[in-house]
This record gives C-alpha cells, structure tokens and sequence, in this order.
C-alpha cells in the first residue's frame, strides 16, 4: 500500500512560512497582475492614438480628388498613389499603409504580400466595427492582435473624404516599435514580481525561523529532561512572552525534577546503606553458623538457601541503585573482544565476536560490561548457550540462539518492574536500555515474536 500523500506539512515553520507566503503571493500576484492589465491597456491606447493621428494626418496629405477616381486596373494612379504612401511610410517608420474601400475592398497597400487591387483585404474582415466609424468620417483604430506566428499589429483608420463624402480608408499598421513600450512594461513587471516574491520568501523564511529556533531549543531541552539529563539549565528564549512563558515553566519543571531526583538518589543511597548492613551481618553469621552445624547435612541444606535467599536480596539492592543512579557516560575505545570475554567469564553462556577481532566501540567500558552482562544473563536464563555480538555502523547487535521473545512480552520488555520471572526485579532491560540512552543511542528488539534474540544497541 502506498504511503498516503499528506496535502499540508507537518513542521510548525513549513506550516507558518505557507500560512504567510501563499496568501502574500496570490495577493501580489494579483496586484501585479491588475496593474500590467491597467498598463497595458494605458499603452495600447496610446498606440491606437498616435496610429489614428497618423492616418488623420495621412489622409489629409492624400489627393481626395485622385483617391475617389481611382479604379483598380488604373495602374499610373496605382503607382502614383503607392508612391505616395511608401514615401509616407519611411518618414514616420510604420509597417505598412493601405487605401481600402468601405466594404474592405483593397485598393491600394505598401505590404509586400499585399493583397491584388481590387479583391477583399481579409486583414480588414476582423476591423468591421472600425470601418463602420470610418463611414460616419470618424478615426478609429483595431484591439492588439497576436498572429499564430507570434507577431503583434494593431491598425489605425481615418477617412478620406471628398466633396463632404467618404470615399475611402487610410489604414496604418503599426511597426514592432510602437510595441517596444509593452514589452520593456512586461520585462519589467515580471523581474519586479520576481524581486518582490524572493524578498518576500526570504522575509517568511526569517520570521518562521525566528519563531520556531526557541521552539527547537525548547524542544530538545524537553528530550534531555525526559531522557534524565536534569543538570544543564533550560535556556529561556526572550521575544514572544508565550515562549518565554513556557521556557521558564520549562526550567522551573526540570529545577523540581533535579531537587525531586537528588532527594531519591539520597533515599535510595540510605536505605542502600541501612539494608547492606544487615545484609552484611548476616551473611557473617551465616558463615559462622555453616562453621558450627559441620556434618549437620540437613541444617546445612536449610544453610545454604538462607544463604541464597541474601544474595538475591543483595542483588536487587544492586540493581535499584544502578537504575536510580544517573551516570553520565565517560567514553573511550571499548574492543569488543575484551568486553566479550569479560562478560563470558561471569555467565553460562558462551559470548564471542562475530565479526573483524580489532572492532571497538565507543562508550563507557564500564556501562557498556553492564549492559551485556544483563542482556547474556537474560540469554541464559531464556536458555540460550551462545551469545554473539555484529558489529554494525552505529553500534552492535547481541545475537543470541535462545527460543526469543513473543511480541506480548516484547511490547512491556523494556519497562520497569516489568518480568516474567518469579524471583526478578524487571529492572535488567530498562537499566539496559537506560545506558544505551546516556549514550545518546537506542536500545531495541529487532525480531519480536521470532527464535533468537536480535537486540540492536546503537551508540549515539
């Protein structure tokens, strides 16, 4: 299945830098856009203006007399009239000039594909409304059109009139310089909006970074608080007072949780010390009491599981303190091999390196003996008789042969208290785990539900 598309991110500065830029730039764009519509309509005006001017002041020039006379086929007033017009089209620098009838007949055209004298100028079909304000003797000029080939033109009328009657249009075509204007407008509008809109993104971008840095910091104080780490100080961002509000409640929570865990450690310290004692004495008096029951089998047997029975004691007491202890990792090259053979001296289980003899980590040597000593002895107790250790990019994996771990167990297996053994504290995986995170790493079961325990020990 594929993973679903979320239409909306999820980090708070790509949601505020959207929130601000997409309505800003709708808004400009469509601020640029009424503008270039307004300027262009402004110089297209323009345009058409001077175009009229110009057939105005070309008619005047034309012999009315000469223009209402002429048919086509008459090829001396042809030539006579073209002359005219071509002489009229270099000094003002247009495209072309034509004489058509009302009905857009052509009659004369300075175009070089100009249309035969006397047939239809199919240009002029588009320019009826034009041609009607032409009859009633008035000037007018076309809309900009945009050829499929990309060319622009727009015409200019004014009637020529003889006697007090119209006979015939003067048109001018415009030249690519009557619309230099409308590209430089264009060119300009475009980098405008394209300065503006990277102005604008790099203005969201520093505000959005601005809120959500004191958001960041905060958040990575709320991971070291809940990962233990309560000696370094919450820094309190100045700037909005929400955020300063919160990073002082922020301080003010890991200050008690500092006092809260000092005064536990100091408990803990105490009722270490007071239980060790006695735990001390009698574990003297039971040697003593084994020296005076000699050959007394039975009350030897009844002995030794007293004798049992303080050394489980004296084990949870060891593990309390270790869990309740914060610490910190001092790190420096740990080989592999060394720790295995350390641990594999303590436990039943055979502990080897699967892998390059010379590997090594980083870490405290002896948090680390610690960890795998519990994950060996969990191993052991699962019975397992092999323990292996992969090394991998960050860390190693402890690999051992016993029947694993079901999901059930494996989804509580790193809480605390948490067993499934009659006489165990529950503290082993999460002390476990716990050094992996004052490392700045992890701790998982990689195999839930699978034979062999694969646990993956990342070292940050």
């Amino acid at each position: 299945m594929l993973p679903a598309v979320r239409p909306w991110p999820t980090s708070l500065r790509a949601r505020l830098s959207l929130a601000f830029l997409l309505p800003s730039v709708v808004f400009l764009a469509a601020l640029i856009g009424l503008a270039f519509v307004a300027a262009r309509a402004v110089l297209e005006d323009e345009v058409g203006e001077r175009l009229r001017d110009t057939a105005a002041a070309t008619a005047a020039l034309m012999p009315t007399g000469l223009v209402a006379r002429f048919r086509p086929g008459n090829e001396r007033t042809h030539q006579n009239l073209l002359g005219r017009l071509r002489k009229v089209t270099e000094e003002v620098e247009v495209r072309r000039l034509f004489l058509a009838t009302l009905d857009g007949i052509s009659l004369v055209d300075t175009a070089p594909d100009a249309p035969i004298p006397g047939t239809p100028d199919r240009d002029l079909a588009q320019d009826r409304v034009e041609l009607e304000c032409v009859a009633r003797g008035e000037t007018a000029a076309s809309v900009l059109y945009t050829a499929l080939d990309g060319v622009r033109f727009k015409r200019g009328f004014a009637p020529i009139v003889h006697e007090g009657e119209v006979v015939a249009v003067l048109g001018v075509e415009g030249s690519a310089v009557d619309y230099a204007g409308l590209d430089a407008w264009r060119d300009w509008m475009v980098g405008l909006a394209g300065l503006a809109l990277v102005a604008l993104t790099a203005l969201v971008l520093l505000f959005s970074r601005a809120l959500t840095a004191p958001l960041r910091r905060l958040a990575r104080a709320a991971a070291r608080i809940g990962a233990g780490e309560l000696e370094a100080p919450v820094r309190v961002p100045g700037g909005a007072a929400e955020l300063t509000t919160l990073g002082r409640t922020m301080e003010e929570m890991r200050a008690a949780l500092r006092q809260r865990d000092r005064e536990m450690q100091m408990m803990l310290g105490g009722i270490a010390h007071e239980v060790r004692n006695p735990l001390g004495g009698m574990a003297l008096f039971v040697g003593l009491l084994r020296d005076d029951l000699a050959g007394r089998d039975e009350e030897l047997s009844l002995l030794a599981r007293v004798e049992g029975e303080l050394k489980v004691l004296g084990h949870i007491v060891e593990e309390f303190l270790e869990f309740a202890r914060h610490k910190p990792a001092d790190r420096a090259p740990v080989p592999l091999a060394g720790l295995a053979a350390e641990v594999a001296a303590l436990v039943e289980v055979e502990v080897e390196v699967e892998g390059p003899p010379d590997a090594e980590v980083s870490a405290d040597a002896e948090q680390l003996r610690r960890l795998l000593l519990n994950l060996a002895r969990n191993a052991a107790q699962a019975g397992a008789a092999r323990v292996r250790l992969v090394p991998n990019a960050d860390g190693f994996d402890v690999v051992d042969d016993g029947p694993g771990m079901t999901a059930e167990v494996a989804a509580q297996a790193f809480d605390a208290f948490f067993t499934t053994r009659e006489k165990g504290t529950g503290l082993g995986l999460a002390l476990c785990r716990k050094i992996a995170e004052a490392h700045g790493g992890r701790l998982t079961l990689e195999n839930p539900g699978e034979p062999g325990a694969r646990f993956r020990v990342r070292l940050g």
